[in-house]
Order: structure tokens, then sequence, then C-alpha cells
């Protein structure tokens, strides 16, 4: 039996504190012992000690020092710093992400500090970049240099296990390998299954429209990417759908026992309970485990998520066992996600720890999408009008669309990469270094990074950056993807664009989110053509702060907030009314 995260912590850093101590001691005995430095047992304990606190009293001193020592070999620079405490800077990204917009405190320190500074909380060193240079390098041409890192792999691992999320070296590149041949053009174009859990949940959203209630858009969407997902992996829907949709607070109506004890329901509400905890463990850096003492919450969350996919698990495992052909056949056309995984591994476990992090990819970065693009139609008519025009022109008010059919609706896919380019489902990431190293400047010498430094990266800021991308980068306008604004900014410089990542690590679903976003909103602008925000359904918790109203922005003018797990989200849902 394993401990608990806190004493866990604790005995590490005592052992590491009692190791530097003992050694102290011992070197004190044989100076005494060789009637060098002659002390008494307690002087020599006390002076063991006194030691130990001068050294960690001047670790943060040496670590300056050594900085500028190898920068200076490098012909680098070390970047600015903020001049803050640990306590104080924890303090402050608490507070920006529970109760201030997405990344503020990141924004508020690039106004002092510029676009690349230092921060050290506790132990932790960090660099916080918002430059496309700097990305550049971290994911792609400096890729070995940058990992997830072991800490990260341990906030996340009672989650995520050593899935392709959250592994790197040869593990990533097992996983990576055994997922790619799922995400291949022949497989995502196959829209049979969008167009039946997309017709499904219209017709749910519809029932409930006409019974006077707005609908939890972000809700359903979720569902459909559930259901969607789980047929693509595993080859059996788990019928999320069945469940219903839930009803606004304000309806005075409560959801049906069917729906609050739905297996799908239980689940999803486990999933992203866990998300939250490694966030918040994520924000807390090397110290998190004081805050889950004595219990590991993540853990149990993620014993729910195990207890809705070990059944599958085990019908594929069964099914396979019955099956003549051998584990290391050639990937037939029919096979699915989990059969495959099953044919591929004997470990349980692995397999598992998969299927959790693809059916993040799956459903939430999708519904996220989704979400926010219908959130963004409730607000722009003429956007709405234009989009169902495109879908008129080339498919039909009734037809389900082809892949081909999407290839050629430009204005779509323009709208959908600008909802990712202000509302981006990841907003913040980040790599560890493994070694010191150094990133390439804008201007002048490269910056310094050390051994073992956390860069963190904001695309949901670098996306708003005017001198990236124009004047008018705060403004939603999907024609910046058609029109001369795309030659100026984003084609002589493609890292200002990051919604899926890039590199090696580039997201592999990119294609399959895009083709299931645009499915779904064609199918739903055949059956819609008005979009309107249900402001008094929202939950008073979950609107802006009314000082927000007419800043700069899209603070200013945003109706929702947010919240962050693993993906970018509506706090409270999306409510919306719908009219043919």
């Amino acid at each position: 039996m394993s401990l608990p995260p806190g004493p866990k912590f604790v005995l590490k850093q005592l052992s590491w504190i009692s190791r530097r101590v003992i050694v102290v001691h011992l070197c004190l005995r044989a100076l005494d012992y060789l009637d060098i430095l002659p002390l008494s047992t307690t002087a020599n304990v006390l002076a063991s000690v006194l030691v130990q606190a001068l050294a960690i009293l001047g670790q943060p001193l040496w670590e300056d020092f050594k900085m500028k020592r190898d920068a200076a070999a490098r012909g680098a620079v070390l970047v600015p710093r903020v001049r803050q405490s640990s306590r104080s800077i924890v303090k402050d990204i608490l507070k920006s992400f529970q109760s201030g917009y997405i990344a503020e405190v990141f924004d508020d320190w690039r106004e002092t500090y510029g676009n690349t500074y230092f921060l050290k909380i506790f132990s932790d060193k960090r660099i916080l970049t918002l430059e496309p240079l700097h990305m550049k390098a971290v994911l792609a041409t400096q890729f070995d240099e940058f990992v997830k890192g072991s800490l990260l792999f341990s906030q996340w691992k009672s989650l995520l296990g050593a899935g392709v999320f959250n592994s790197d070296g040869d593990m990533w590149k097992f996983h990576r390998q055994m997922t790619r041949p799922f995400f291949s053009k022949d497989r995502i174009r196959d829209f049979e299954i969008f167009d039946n859990h997309a017709m499904e949940t219209i017709e749910l959203m519809k029932k409930r429209l006409s019974e006077g209630h707005p609908i939890d858009f972000q809700d359903a969407v979720g569902r459909f990417t559930l259901d969607s997902a789980t047929e693509f992996l595993f080859g059996k829907n788990v019928r999320s759908l069945d469940a219903g949709l839930p009803y606004p607070k304000s309806s005075g109506i409560s959801n049906t026992y069917e729906f609050e004890n739905h297996p799908s329901n239980r689940f999803v509400t486990a999933f992203m309970k866990a998300q939250a905890i490694a966030v918040q463990r994520s924000r807390l850096g090397t110290t998190w485990p004081l805050m889950e003492f004595w219990k590991d919450e993540l853990a149990m969350n993620r014993a729910i998520v195990d207890e809705f996919v070990k059944p599958i698990l085990a019908g594929v495992k069964q099914r396979e066992k019955s099956r003549s052909a051998q584990s290391k056949e050639p990937l037939e056309e029919d096979e699915f996600f989990l059969a495959h995984l099953v044919r591929q591994n004997t470990d349980d476990q692995v397999v598992l720890d998969e299927l959790v992090n693809i059916l993040v990819a799956s459903r939430d970065t999708t519904a996220a999408l989704l979400s926010f693009a219908v959130y963004i139609l409730t607000e722009r008519p003429d956007i709405v009008q234009r989009l169902r025009e495109e879908v008129l022109r080339h498919v039909g008010p009734t037809s389900p669309p082809s892949y081909e059919d999407i290839k050629e609706m430009k204005y779509l896919r323009a709208f959908l990469n600008e909802t990712l380019r202000l509302y981006p489902p990841v907003p913040i990431d980040s790599r560890n270094s493994t070694k010191a190293t150094t990133l390439p400047s804008v201007n002048g010498p490269p910056i310094f990074v050390p051994e073992n430094t956390r860069v963190t990266y904001s695309v949901f800021l670098v996306h708003r950056r005017e001198d990236l991308w124009g004047p008018d980068a705060d403004e939603f306008d999907p024609d910046r993807f058609l029109d001369e604004r795309l030659h100026k900014y984003l084609t002589p410089n493609p890292f200002i664009f990051l919604p899926f990542n890039a590199g090696p690590r580039i997201c592999l679903g990119q294609q399959f989110a895009y083709n299931e976003a645009s499915f779904f909103l064609v199918r739903l602008l055949q059956n819609f053509s008005s979009f309107t925000f249900a402001d008094d359904a929202q939950d008073g918790c979950d609107k802006p702060p009314r000082h927000w109203k007419g800043l700069k922005g899209t603070k200013g003018r945003d109706k929702i907030t947010f919240q962050i797990f693993l993906t970018m989200s509506v706090r409270g849902g999306l409510w919306v009314k719908m009219e043919a």
C-alpha cells in the first residue's frame, strides 16, 4: 500500500535535508577525530543543523549566481524576473484563474516585464513566454530539449497514467505509433457515426426548446462528442444522450432520476472533477501534495472513470479471444481503436491509460470548439446568415454533408479557425527543459533557460497580440483567414496560430476535430436560423463582473466566464435558445 501524497512528500523533503545534515555531521566528526576542529557532540549537531539552514538560505543566491554564470558562458541573457514572493505569485495565479479573465495574471506581468519573463515559485523555476519564436523552438526545432517532465507526470499520473499526453521518450513514441492509424484520412472522412449522433442531439434540443426552456448547448455537444468518440474508439456507443438534457435552475424543474443516475453522467462528473484537481496541482507546482495530504483526491475520481471503461474493455478482450487472428496482424479496416490496443497489449493498465487520454482529446476538445462557436452565433446574426447561405448552397436544407462538401465550405473553416483563435480549447501549455539551453531572441542575444525549468506559453494571449494579428486582433472576424490579412500575418509566421499544438506532438486528431465540428454545425444550421444567449438561465456566479463591461477586447464584451481543466469551457454551461 502506497503512502498518501502528503506524508510521501514530507518524507522525501526530510530525506533530502537529513542526508545533507548527516554528511556535514560526519565531516565535522572527522575533523574532530583528526584534532583539526575539536567539537563536543552537542556542538557538532548544532553546527550540522546550522550549516544546513545556511545552505537552504543560500540556495537561491547560489542558483542566481549559477544562472548568470551559465548564461554568460553561452553568450545569452536572463529574462526579467517577476519581483514577488512565491506565496504572492501562487495567490495571484489562483485568483486569476478562479475569478479573473483567462490568463489575465500573465498578461498583467507581460505589461511590466515584457513578452518573456522568469517566475520562481518555491523550488520551481518557470519561464513564461508569449513569443512564437520561442514556441517554435520548444515544440519543434529544439523538441528533444523540452519534455512534459517528471513534475507534470506526478501531477497528472493518477488520471492519465503513462498515456500519450503524460509520457515522454519511448513510452510516448509507443502510444503515438499505436494511435496514428486511427486518424488516417480514410477513417476520419467516414461521417456516418457523426450523422447518427448529431441528428439525435438535435432532436433532443428541439424537444426541450419546444417545452419553452433553453438548452445547455455545452452539455448537449459534450454528449454528442462522447457518444461519437466511444463508438469510433470502442466500437460501442455509451449512449450518454439517452440520459436526456438538463433543465436550467431558473425553470424550477428538477432533472429526472434517469438523468441524475445515468452511468455516463457519473463518468463525466468524475472525469471533470479529476481534471479540476489535476489543474490545481499544476498551479501549485511541487507543493501540490500538501493540499491532498492524506488522500489522493484525483485517484478516487479516476477509479469511477475506470468503473465505466473496464466493462467495455472486458467485453472487447472476450471478443478478441474468440477470434482466430493473431495479435500482430495488420490493422483491419473495420477494426476500432480499443480492439487494436487489446491485440497489441497484454497490460490492461496501459490500455486503460491510453483510452482515458484519447477520450479527453476526442470529447473535450471538439465540445469546447462547438460550444464557443455557438456562443459566437448568439452574438453575431450576420455570421449566422452567411454560414447558412454557404451550407444551403453547398449541401442543401436536409442532406448530410460529405467530406468534399466540407472541404468546399471555406467560410465555415474560417469561422472555426477564428473561434479557435480567440477561444482555443487549450489556452495554456508548457514543457520542461531537459538541460541548460537557450532560446532564440526576436532581436538581440539568445535567452538562457536553466536545466529543469518549465517553459509555459499561452496561445490564448499570443492569438490576441495586435503586433502579430493586426490592430483588430480582439475582434471576431473569420475573413482574416480569407483576405489579405492571412498573407500579411499568418502565412509568413505560422507559429502565431497554434490551436492544435505543433511539432512532433501536434494533435493527431486535428482533422478529426475539424470534420466533426464542421459536420455538426452544418446539421445545426440546416435546422436552426436564430441563436440567442439565455441570460436568464445563467447563474449569477457564472456571469462576468459588472465592472468588466466596456473594457478592451473580449473581456469587456463576453457574457460568459471560463474554467480550465484539460480544456477550456464555459463556466456553468452555455444556455441558449434556438429557432428554426
